[in-house]
């Protein structure tokens, strides 16, 4: 019983931990949709258009990407804990290089070095929590995520307004340093749990995985993968390109891009705090298409009405669904291949980010018309509906069948 009692109080303070570290695994989103503005203004930076911010994606979610997809490789080598450190230094050194570059292809060099670190963080912390918290933890850990990425664009804009954006990412490797020297100690105290002490849990789990109808065609797969590949295109796009659409329209100034920035990641933190609770009553399924109606419903009060009121819709909606739907491959896909899985997804939405961000900046760039981003963001979250969609009714029909 002591023994329990103490191993329960472990996971209470190791959750604290992690909760406090992921927060800084959302700075490099909220920071760089301020920046940038900025960063297009420097003497070295002359030239640089929305193509650019295509570019720059690009080098981030390839190595975002990159993170997810050796995550197998790299965690039979050390503990995810391990790599989620690493992933912070990697991440803390690409910031420094940041602030201290003198031109675009350097600047391109630092950003994919970070997204590295972040890809890394990312997919090695949702692996952890996979097989050893519930989804209730794993939306109050994505809070924690939608927390730092609200903060940092706060942060960043009052470092430009103070002193610059160099000195803005300076300010937040700092906190990097602190949250690194914090898990250093959550490693000397053996808070993190190991696979070794879940080896009771892992036969439960390989005995219930005999009774428990899942999706086993490699189809299947795919389109749970396609589904994160479609949000990681929905998510970054919006949040970046929507001020700056706006800012084209003279309805808005530089001061409302900040705050559209800010409410859209308050808003994503809301909706996974709310959806985490509501977790309790509903299952995944309704919970991923209540977020997905309320960030269509945002969706529309941004384009016809320009509300700040659309960017909270579009955070409320679209927050719960990358934590719901990590949860969700539990569900679908059989304990042996989850944390496989949930590396693939992480990767795809890196890689989501990457090429739908691109093709919408081409778009836009080409066109000289940032209304572009409307339809595109529409059949982006169309595109997470219908594959989420087709899942939901494939698991559903195997289950009749066994029945």
């Amino acid at each position: 019983m002591k023994a329990a009692k103490n191993s329960g109080k472990k996971s209470l303070w190791l959750l604290a931990v992690i909760l406090v570290s992921y927060f800084v695994v959302g700075f490099p989103d909220g920071a760089f949709t301020v920046s940038w503005l900025s960063i297009r203004d420097e003497p070295g930076f002359e030239g640089m258009t929305v193509a650019h911010t295509g570019y720059i994606l690009v080098g981030y979610s390839v190595t975002y990407t990159l993170a997810g997809v050796i995550l197998a490789w790299l965690n039979r080598r050390m503990k995810l804990q391990t790599i989620y450190l690493w992933g912070l230094a990697i991440m803390g050194a690409g910031f420094v290089a940041l602030a201290l570059s003198p031109n675009f292809t350097i600047a391109l060099a630092a950003i994919t070095l970070y997204g590295l670190g972040t890809g890394a963080m990312a997919s090695s912390m949702n692996s952890y929590m996979a097989k050893h918290f519930t989804a209730r933890e794993n939306n109050w850990m994505h809070c924690s995520w939608g927390g730092g990425a609200s903060l940092s664009p706060l942060i960043m804009g009052g470092m430009i307004a103070a002193f610059s954006w160099r000195i803005g990412y300076f300010l937040i490797t700092g906190i990097l340093v602190g949250v690194g020297i914090m898990l250093l100690f959550s490693m000397y105290k053996k808070l993190w749990i190991d696979d070794e002490e879940k080896q009771d849990a892992q036969v439960i789990s390989e005995n219930t995985e005999v009774k428990k109808i899942y999706l086993t065609k490699k189809w299947h797969q795919v389109v749970e993968i396609l589904t994160f590949f479609f949000l990681g295109g929905t998510d970054y796009t919006l949040v970046f390109f929507t001020g700056a659409a706006l800012i084209a329209r003279e309805t808005h100034t530089f001061e409302d891009v900040i705050m559209f920035s800010a409410v859209y990641y308050v808003g994503m933190t809301v909706g996974r705090m709310f959806f985490g609770w509501a977790a309790k009553r509903l299952k995944e399924v309704p919970i991923e298409r209540i977020g997905i109606a309320i960030s269509l419903v945002g969706l529309a009060v941004v384009y016809f009405a320009g509300s700040v009121w659309g960017m909270v819709l579009l955070g409320i909606g679209l927050g719960p669904l990358l934590p719901t739907l990590v949860s969700d491959s539990s569900n679908r896909f059989t304990p042996r291949i989850l944390s496989k899985i949930v590396g693939f997804e992480l990767a795809a939405f890196g890689a989501g980010i990457a090429i739908l961000f691109f093709i919408t900046s081409q778009a836009m760039h080409i066109t000289e018309n940032y209304e572009m981003l409307f339809p595109f963001a529409l059949a982006f979250i169309l595109l997470v509906f219908l594959c989420n969609e087709i899942l939901a009714f494939a698991l559903k029909k195997e289950q009749s069948k066994a029945q």
